[in-house]
Formats: structure tokens, C-alpha cells, sequence
């Protein structure tokens, strides 16, 4: 960051770009909001350092970014391009990359997976997005609360447990939605268990799929071990490594009570439909032999028994009754219920 030239573009970029969201410079640990002004003057020494937080749709921004940021052009095009892989690249001079964020509003695409990009060097960090994400704003929450942050890469590691805390928010939430599914299954169960566990799983899915590259970035950054990076940021990533492995494990473990639940619930579906069965079949069994005798008694032919006999009727239903008790008897003696 460094003063523009006198020149007509650089006297527009003097104006707040609305892509401008906010910017921090950080002295002897502490923190003060910057405006967009002093953004364009600012040029920090170690271990003073800033960071700003932008918006890639904005030309004010692009403008600066490719003429008065003092970054190399082709991580500028990585910056602003919609590139939304994670990964992370690095350079002598610092590292960047895409994390993956959740967004504070669900658009029209329907997906809560968003896309933060980012540039962290020794005296900076950068991050770009196109929708509100949930990480940064936490993190600036926290800035402006006080936080004590000793270099861009403690910010940057404090970002990083902002993302975890965002995916604990929408896994507690899921957690709960499990633990009431299942006191529904052991007592009561209820007709729409089965279509929300599928929903809850679809959404540990998802979970999964976000902690995961995180993880793999975190874990390429330990290998990496910049030269600039402090020892002790070094282990407070690590730290925040571990929290995110806690996190995937968690997840997975209520990802397995929901397909365990499940199977549960179709068990009982299965079990409740074959004692139905059972009971129509019981039944058939016991009215055969009564609807074998109407239905031979029933016919209007000449020759047939009985017919003008008063006691006839009485003897009728006398064999059919026997006929149902003799089947009782051969069904409780073959053990089927």
C-alpha cells in the first residue's frame, strides 16, 4: 500500500469504493479502524501490519488492486477471479489462496458454501469475497471487540477459528435436530423422522465437505513453514488444525448416529409392516375353512343338504365354529403367533 500517483484514476480511487468493507491497522498489537483514505497512504513495516477486507464486484477495488496494492499481477488475477476451489499457493514473499466460508444469507443458488479469498504476507492480510461470509465477519467482530493480535499470521489463525466456530454453530444446531429424532424413535415414533434425518445428513455432508479442505490447507501450511511466519504463530496454527480435526470428527460421528437412526426407523417400519401382515394373515387363515362351508352351502343347486331341515343352519355354523377353533389350535401349535 503505497501513495498512488497524481494521475485521474488515482484521484478516483480517493473515493470510498463501495466494495470497500473495512480496514484495520494493527500497532504493538492493538487495533484501529482505517478509512479508505488511509488505506491508499498506509504502508506498514513490520511488525506493524494491516488488514483489509473487500469486495471483488467492485471496479474501485479491481482498480487498486491491479495498480496500488503492491501485489504481484498474477495473484491479483487469482484474487479477483471467481475461482472457488480451495487451495493454497505460496511465494517468498507471503501465501494466498480460496477458503471455503458459509455465507450469511442463502442466495438464490440455495447453498449456504461461499468463497473467501486471501493474501497474507509479513505485514498484511487481504481477504476478498462476493457474498457476506460468516468468518469474517466474526473476525471483525472480534477486532473491534479488542482482540490482541501480535502479526497478520495470529489474525490469520484467528480467522481460521472463526470458520470453526461458524461450522460448530450449524453442527450443534444438526446435533440438537439428532438428539430429538432420536428420544422420537425410543419412545414415539414419528412419521416424518425418516425424511428429516435425510435432510440432516445431507447437510453433514456438506459440513464435511467444507471442514475438509481446510484441514488439507492447514496441513500444507505446517509443511510449508514460511521463513516470515513466527514460531509462535506457527503452533497457534496449529492449534487451529487441531480444533478443525476435532471438528471432522464430530462430525462424522453425528453423520453415523443419523445413518444409525435411520436404519432404525426402517427397522420399525419393517417389524410394524410384517406384524400387519401377520394379522391378515392369521386372519385369512381363521376365515378359510368358515368361507370354504358358506361358499359350498351357498350354492343354489339341486340335491343340496338341509334345505328343508330347521336344525340345519344351527349345524352349519356348529362346523364352521369348529373349523375356526381347529385352525386356532393348528396355528398356536405350528408356533405362528
Amino acid at each position: 500500500m503505497h501513495n498512488p500517483p497524481d494521475t485521474p484514476q488515482a484521484l478516483h480511487l480517493l473515493y470510498e469504493p463501495a466494495g470497500f468493507i473495512c480496514a484495520f491497522r494493527f500497532e504493538e498489537g492493538r487495533a484501529r479502524q482505517m478509512n479508505w483514505n488511509e488505506v491508499v497512504d498506509y504502508h506498514p513495516s513490520a511488525p506493524d501490519f494491516a488488514w483489509l477486507h473487500v469486495k471483488t464486484a467492485d471496479v474501485k477495488i479491481q482498480q487498486w488492486m491491479a495498480h496500488h496494492s503492491d501485489i504481484p499481477e498474477y495473484i491479483t488475477e487469482f484474487l479477483l477471479s471467481s475461482d472457488t476451489h480451495p487451495g493454497l499457493h505460496a511465494t517468498p514473499e507471503g501465501v494466498y489462496g480460496t477458503l471455503t466460508d458459509m455465507k450469511m444469507e442463502i442466495g438464490d443458488t440455495g447453498t449456504e458454501k461461499g468463497a473467501l479469498h486471501f493474501y497474507l504476507d509479513r505485514t498484511r492480510l487481504l481477504t476478498l469475497r462476493t457474498q457476506p461470509l460468516l468468518s469474517t465477519n466474526l473476525l471483525r467482530q472480534k477486532v473491534l471487540d479488542g482482540g490482541d493480535f501480535d502479526n497478520p499470521m495470529d489474525l490469520f489463525a484467528e480467522l481460521l477459528r472463526c470458520l470453526a466456530d461458524g461450522f460448530n454453530a450449524r453442527l450443534d444446531k444438526l446435533n440438537d435436530k439428532v438428539d430429538d429424532i432420536e428420544f422420537s424413535v425410543l419412545s414415539d415414533r414419528r412419521s416424518e423422522d425418516r425424511a428429516e434425518l435425510s435432510g440432516i445428513r445431507r447437510q453433514l455432508a456438506e459440513l464435511r465437505r467444507f471442514i475438509a479442505p481446510e484441514r488439507r490447507i492447514l496441513a500444507q501450511f505446517q509443511r510449508l513453514r514460511p521463513g516470515w511466519v513466527p514460531r509462535e504463530a506457527l503452533e497457534d496454527l496449529t492449534h487451529a488444525l487441531d480444533e478443525l480435526n476435532e471438528l471432522h470428527s464430530t462430525v462424522e460421528a453425528v453423520y453415523e448416529r443419523a445413518k444409525l437412526l435411520q436404519e432404525e426407523i426402517a427397522s420399525q417400519m419393517s417389524e410394524q409392516m410384517n406384524r400387519n401382515l401377520m394379522a391378515l394373515s392369521v386372519l385369512t387363515a381363521l376365515l378359510m375353512p368358515a368361507t370354504l362351508v358358506s361358499g359350498i352351502f351357498g350354492m343354489n343347486v339341486a340335491g343340496l343338504p338341509g334345505l328343508h331341515d330347521e336344525a340345519s343352519f344351527w349345524i352349519v355354523m356348529s362346523v364352521m365354529g369348529g373349523l375356526g377353533v381347529a385352525t386356532v389350535a393348528f396355528l398356536k401349535w405350528m408356533k405362528i403367533f
